[in-house]
């Protein structure tokens, strides 16, 4: 994912990830709550990442990361959910 540039088709994966397994709820009031802190939570992932690409895909971890670096990622993460959200009701 380049600098300005949105990754809409990992954001939709995410989505549908989080909404198959019925956590939009938590993961909108932790995106939201957490807005401040998701370019931090990204940075955290980056120097996890050696570790944790042990148990999970290094292309998941950098996406991941990328993902909370990038504001307008984490407002269409959030849109997504919300999406999906209200059309479980």
């Amino acid at each position: 994912m380049d600098k300005l540039t949105v990754d809409h088709s990992f954001v939709n994966q995410i989505a549908t990830t989080l909404s198959r397994h019925g956590w939009e709820t938590p993961a909108l009031v932790l995106l939201e709550a957490g807005k401040p802190l998701t370019f931090l939570g990204g940075q955290l992932l980056w120097v996890v990442q050696p570790a944790l690409s042990l148990v999970m895909p290094t292309d998941l971890v950098r996406q991941t990361a990328q993902l909370l670096e990038e504001p307008e990622a984490v407002e269409a993460l959030i849109s997504q959910l919300e999406t999906a959200e209200a059309n479980k009701k």
